[in-house]
């Protein structure tokens, strides 16, 4: 009797042989295909004993070390005498008290960023001429920066012509046609404190 034909094989001598149907195959050859593609764009990650401690942050010599410099605020001495002279020097006859008080506000901030990064009180002169502010040759950038905040129109024509010195513990001015600069504050605990001379090489 020959073998009979089943959709699983052929019947043998009482034996059944399965053979895959062309289904089952394609699906096994999409699988294995979908498995090292994935294998190949994500291949397992080990990480070496290099990157854990590549990984690892070590603090910077330089972050222990201290500043050679401070910041001064709006509240700082120097910063308050040095606002007030320019806004009691202003010209504000057609100004209300609440003008000249903003004015003097805004000049306070000015001159702190100006100062930021460049106040050191161990060294009263070093970067002098970077701090001062000038209503001179030119108007200084805090002050044309201050009457624009407010407003308040003309500010170099309302402010004396005057050169004035922010330093740590010390604060000097020097009015146009006078030939020395007049101290407005000084604190005598200052150290490297000098006379008008030096700081007029800073400029």
């Amino acid at each position: 009797m020959p073998p009979m034909a089943t959709t699983y094989g052929f019947v043998d001598h009482g034996s059944i042989i399965s053979q895959p149907s062309p289904l089952s195959k394609m699906k096994s050859m999409e699988s294995n295909a979908s498995n090292s593609s994935l294998n190949g764009l994500a291949p397992e990650f080990t990480p070496t004993k290099s990157a854990v401690i590549s990984s690892q942050t070590t603090p910077s010599k330089n972050c222990n070390e201290s500043k050679s410099w401070t910041e001064p605020t709006v509240h700082s001495e120097e910063i308050a005498v040095a606002a007030r002279w320019w806004s009691r020097g202003m010209r504000q006859q057609d100004l209300s008290q609440g003008e000249v008080a903003a004015f003097e506000h805004a000049l306070k901030y000015g001159m702190v960023n100006r100062c930021m990064g460049h106040w050191y009180p161990s060294e009263p002169m070093r970067g002098s001429g970077h701090r001062s502010v000038i209503n001179d040759f030119s108007t200084d950038p805090v002050i044309l920066g201050a009457a624009k905040a407010v407003p308040i129109r003309d500010i170099t024509s309302r402010l004396p012509r005057a050169v004035m010195w922010l330093n740590p513990g010390s604060v000097k001015v020097k009015l146009e046609g006078r030939p020395w600069a007049e101290s407005l504050y000084s604190n005598s605990n200052s150290s490297g404190t000098s006379g008008s001379e030096d700081e007029d090489n800073e400029l």
